[in-house]
C-alpha cells in the first residue's frame, strides 16, 4: 500500500470492519439503503420522463413535418410568395406541401361540432408519417376521386363516427368569404363532404381538434384557391437540419418564419423539460434529507474508533488527514449506495422495457399501452455528481469537531 492511498485504505477498512455497537451497523445500513433507494428513484423517474418525452416526440414527429414555413403576420399568403421550385430543388429536401388550415363546422349524422380542418397534399409523405398514429382505419387521404378524412380520436368519439358505414359522410361547413346578404342561411355557407377514413391519436389537444383532409377539399370549402396558410417540408434522413433551416429562412425572407419540429411545439417541450427539472430537484432534496443519516453514522464511528484515531494521531497523522479518513468513509457509503441504486434502477427499467410491468390505464387510447422508459447516460452523470456533492457536504459536518485539542483531551 503506497502512502498516496493509505487514507482511502483505512477508510475502507473502517467500513468493512465489525462495529463495536450494533446501532452503528443499523444506522450505517439505513444510510446505505437510503442513498441506494434515493438514487434508484432518481434514475427510474428520469427514465420515465425520457420515455414519455420520446413517445410524445415520436407522435409529434409523425404529425408535424421537419419544417413549417408560416407568414410572420396574417393568416395566409399567396402561393407564389415563395418559389416552390427553388425549395424542391434544394439537395436535402425530400418533399414539400402547401397546407390549408382553418376552423370549420363538421357534421356526422345528427351530431356536429367545431373542428380545425387541415388540408395537405396526398402522396407527399403524409400517409406514411400518419400510419403509426392510426388507431383504426387507414391513413390514405384519397382513392380515385374519393376524399377521405383522418379524424382525431376525440372528435371521432364525440361525433360517434362509424368507419364501416360508407353511406354516411362527414359534412364540413364554412362561411363563404364573398357571400352576399341573404335570408337563406344555407346560401351563406360552403359545404363539402368526405368519407371517414380512420382515426388517429397524437395528444389530447390535437385529438380533440384536428381533422386531416386532402388539400383540394379544404381549398374548396374555405375558398383558399391560390393561397395557403403554411408550407410543410420534409428533409432527407441524412440532411443537416440546422443547415436546411438556415437555407429555407434565407429563401423565404423576412416576411416568413421557418420552424423546426421543436419550435412548432416549443411550449410543450419547455413544460416537459421544466417538469423533469422540478421532479429531479424534489427527489434530490429527498436524497439530501436521507443522506443526513450519514452524519449520525460518522458521529458514532468517531466515538467507536476514538482509540484508533488517537493512535493514528500519535503515529504522526495530521488532523486534516484524519478528517479525510472519515470523509472518505462517508464517501464509501455514498458511492457504494449510489452504485447499488444504479444497478437496481437499471434492472427495473430494463424489466419495464422487456415485460411492460407498468401499463397505462385505458390503454386503448394510446398507440402502446406500455409506459415508456428510456435510460440516458447523462442522467447517470447528473445523479453521480449530485450524490457525490451531497456526500461531500454531509460528510464534512461531523468531522469538524476533530482537532488537535480533541486528541489532547482523549489522551
Amino acid at each position: 500500500m503506497t502512502r498516496k492511498y493509505w487514507i482511502q485504505w483505512i477508510a475502507f477498512r473502517y467500513w468493512r470492519s465489525k462495529k463495536s455497537f450494533s446501532i452503528i451497523n443499523i444506522i450505517s445500513g439505513i444510510s446505505f439503503w437510503g442513498i441506494a433507494i434515493g438514487t434508484a428513484a432518481l434514475i427510474i423517474v428520469l427514465s420515465a420522463f425520457n420515455g414519455l418525452e420520446g413517445m410524445v416526440s415520436g407522435m409529434f414527429n409523425s404529425f408535424h413535418s421537419d419544417f413549417r414555413i408560416e407568414p410572420v403576420s396574417g393568416k395566409y399568403f399567396p402561393n407564389n410568395a415563395i418559389d416552390s421550385s427553388k425549395v424542391v430543388a434544394l439537395e436535402d429536401i425530400a418533399s414539400m406541401s402547401y397546407v390549408v388550415e382553418d376552423i370549420c363546422m363538421v357534421r356526422y349524422d345528427d351530431r356536429q361540432q367545431v373542428a380545425m380542418l387541415k388540408g395537405v397534399s396526398p402522396n407527399c409523405g403524409y400517409e406514411e408519417r400518419f400510419a403509426p398514429l392510426m388507431l383504426n382505419g387507414s391513413s390514405e387521404l384519397s382513392e380515385d376521386s374519393i376524399s377521405f378524412a383522418l379524424i382525431g380520436v376525440g372528435i371521432y368519439y364525440s361525433l360517434g363516427v362509424n368507419l364501416n358505414d360508407y353511406s354516411t359522410p362527414l359534412t364540413f361547413y364554412s362561411p363563404k368569404r364573398t357571400a352576399a346578404a341573404s335570408a337563406d342561411i344555407s346560401a351563406a355557407f360552403q359545404t363539402v363532404g368526405a368519407i371517414p377514413g380512420g382515426m388517429f391519436s397524437v395528444q389530447q389537444e390535437f385529438d380533440e381538434k384536428y381533422i386531416i383532409v386532402p388539400i383540394n377539399l379544404a381549398r374548396d370549402l374555405l375558398d383558399y384557391h391560390g393561397i395557403s396558410t403554411a408550407i410543410e417540408i420534409t428533409a432527407k434522413p441524412d440532411a443537416s437540419m440546422q443547415l436546411v433551416e438556415k437555407e429555407l429562412q434565407n429563401m423565404a425572407g423576412d416576411r416568413f418564419v421557418v420552424k423546426n419540429r421543436i419550435e412548432q411545439e416549443q411550449a410543450l417541450y419547455k413544460i416537459m423539460k421544466s417538469e423533469k427539472l422540478i421532479v429531479f430537484l424534489i427527489l434530490a432534496l429527498i436524497l439530501l434529507i436521507t443522506s443526513f443519516t450519514v452524519i449520525s453514522t460518522l458521529t458514532l464511528v468517531i466515538l467507536s474508533k476514538q482509540k484508533d484515531l488517537s493512535t493514528l494521531y500519535s503515529l504522526g497523522a495530521g488532523v486534516q488527514q484524519i478528517r479525510k479518513v472519515l470523509v472518505n468513509y462517508g464517501f464509501i457509503i455514498s458511492l457504494i449506495g449510489m452504485l447499488t441504486g444504479f444497478a437496481i434502477s437499471t434492472i427495473v427499467v430494463i424489466a419495464q422495457q422487456k415485460f411492460g410491468l407498468i401499463r397505462f390505464q385505458g390503454g386503448t387510447t394510446f398507440i402502446s399501452d406500455i409506459y415508456p422508459v428510456k435510460l440516458l447516460w447523462t442522467d447517470y452523470m447528473y445523479v453521480f455528481i449530485t450524490v457525490l456533492a451531497i456526500s461531500f457536504l454531509i460528510s464534512r459536518i461531523p468531522v469538524q469537531r476533530i482537532n488537535a485539542g480533541w486528541f489532547n483531551f482523549r489522551h
